[in-house]
């Protein structure tokens, strides 16, 4: 068994999916007003409207996603709508995260790895 896909569900998913292809991702199909797929590897992130969607909308999952500059990318999303949760947290030779709210009120996390040491 693999997981294929994630989904958010969103009354407005262009403009769910809008925000995130804002923030760096690159839409690989649409379905007008339905469902928006982007390219993930190995697995996709959709966002559904509630007619595509086996559940109503819920803020109970997070999405965490790799990024190289954790600033930068926090200053992007919070300019596209974002709103910061509390305060970036560092886990030594991990990395640090941060904690968003995109302009759907769904969490997600924000992961930059440590440099690798040498």
């Amino acid at each position: 068994m693999k997981l294929k896909q994630v989904y958010l569900t969103a009354v407005d998913p262009e403009g769910l999916a809008a925000f995130y292809e804002a923030l760096g991702l690159t839409i690989r199909f649409a379905d007008r007003g339905k469902w928006i797929q982007f390219i993930g590897d190995p697995t996709a992130f959709c966002v559904a409207s509630p007619a595509e969607s086996a559940s109503e909308q819920s803020p109970n999952a997070v999405l965490v996603f790799e990024v190289g500059d954790l600033e930068t990318t926090i200053a992007r999303a919070q300019t596209l709508g974002a709103r910061v949760l509390g305060e970036i947290r560092d886990m030594g030779a991990h990395g640090r995260v941060a904690h968003l709210s995109d302009p759907h009120n769904n969490t997600l996390q924000l992961f930059q790895a440590a440099p690798r040491q040498g």
